[in-house]
């Protein structure tokens, strides 16, 4: 019996000593994430929701890691945030990361370096959500342009479905945006 009780004793201190990453990365990142700008259409600021992204726009921001400012020049913004009145039904927002070359030519892109992302909210949805909702979901998709994926297994603000109702990254977040940069 002790050696069942001792047994079970060690694998429990195993388990919980043992560093988990349960992260998940889409496999790019930002160029330059520590002198990011973003610039808000003013589809979002005529819908109401100018402050909600600004917060998720900078949820990121107390890691020594990432640095974003606002612009108000469209072409000098890393990222860019829209609203559509699109009805994408359970999808109340989006985010794609891509790089323009020297033609002008987009490229779409999650397992690569890039300099821009386009974050979209959708209005028919987003709208039904609560203030701390919105801003999760815009913190989410930041989440996103910096190279997050969806993360299932653990509390983080990058769930694929659902909210945790709480707007600020988790630990498992952090944990992602450190491996990534």
């Amino acid at each position: 019996m002790r050696r069942f009780i001792f047994s079970c004793i060690i694998v429990i201190y195993f388990i919980l000593s043992s560093n988990t990453y349960a992260y998940e990365l889409f496999g790019g990142k930002y160029r330059n994430p520590n002198s990011l700008k973003y610039w808000i259409d003013s589809s979002v600021i005529n819908a109401g929701y100018e402050a909600r992204v600004v917060y998720g726009s900078e949820a990121f921001d107390s890691s020594p890691l990432i640095g974003t400012t606002r612009t108000y020049d469209a072409s000098q913004a890393n990222y860019k945030w829209w609203a559509s009145t699109k009805d994408m039904g359970s999808v109340v927002a989006d985010c794609i990361n891509y790089n323009v070359n020297w033609l002008g030519q987009v490229t779409a892109c999650w397992d690569c370096t890039y300099d821009k992302s386009q974050l979209r909210i959708y209005l028919p949805g987003f709208q039904k959500l609560s203030w701390v909702q919105t801003r999760e979901t815009t913190a989410h998709e930041v989440g996103h342009a910096l190279g997050l994926d969806h993360e299932d297994d653990v509390r983080a603000i990058m769930l694929s479905k659902g909210f945790l109702n709480d707007e600020y990254p988790q630990s498992d977040d952090w944990n992602g945006i450190n491996a990534i940069y």
